[in-house]
C-alpha cells in the first residue's frame, strides 16, 4: 500500500475510534491497578474475588465464563489466590468449586469501595443519558 494511502487509512473514523478505545481502556486499567496496588491486588485478582463475593461456591468454569477467562488463565489465577489464602478450591466430581476464605472476603470488602469510587469518578463527566448511550453503543460492538 502506498504511503499516502496508508496514512489516509490510519485516519479513517473506525481506526481512530479503535485507537481511542484502546488508549482509554489502558489508561483506566492503569488507574485501577494503581488504586489496588496498596492492597497487593491486580485488577484481574480483584475481578475474580468480586465474582466470588457474589457467587461464592461457583465452579471454576462458571467464574471463568463470567470473567471471559480461558481455562488456563482461570486455573493460574485460582492457584495464585489459593496460595495466598484468599480462596479455597474444592473438587466435587469433575468440577472445581471456588470459595472465598475469611481473608479473601475481608480483602474484597476493603477493595470494593476504592474501585467503586474510582469507576464513579472515571465516568463522572457523563450524565445518566450519556452513560446509557455509551453502554448501548458498546454492547452493539460484540
Amino acid at each position: 500500500m502506498p504511503e499516502d494511502a496508508l496514512n489516509s487509512a490510519l485516519e479513517q473514523p473506525a481506526i481512530r475510534l479503535w485507537r481511542r478505545l484502546v488508549f482509554t481502556t489502558q489508561d483506566k486499567i492503569r488507574e485501577v491497578e494503581t488504586a489496588l496496588a496498596p492492597l497487593e491486588l491486580s485488577m484481574t485478582e480483584f475481578d475474580l474475588l468480586a465474582v466470588l463475593r457474589r457467587f461464592d461456591g461457583a465452579t471454576q468454569q462458571e467464574v471463568a465464563q463470567r470473567l471471559l477467562f480461558t481455562e488456563a488463565n482461570m486455573s493460574y489465577h485460582a492457584k495464585r489466590l489459593s496460595a495466598r489464602g484468599l480462596i479455597e478450591r474444592h473438587t466435587a466430581g469433575k468440577s472445581k468449586r471456588l470459595t472465598l476464605t475469611n481473608a479473601g472476603r475481608t480483602l474484597i470488602e476493603r477493595a470494593l469501595p476504592t474501585v467503586i469510587g474510582l469507576h464513579e469518578a472515571q465516568f463522572s463527566d457523563l450524565n445518566e443519558e450519556e452513560l446509557g448511550v455509551l453502554r448501548g453503543l458498546l454492547s452493539r460492538l460484540k
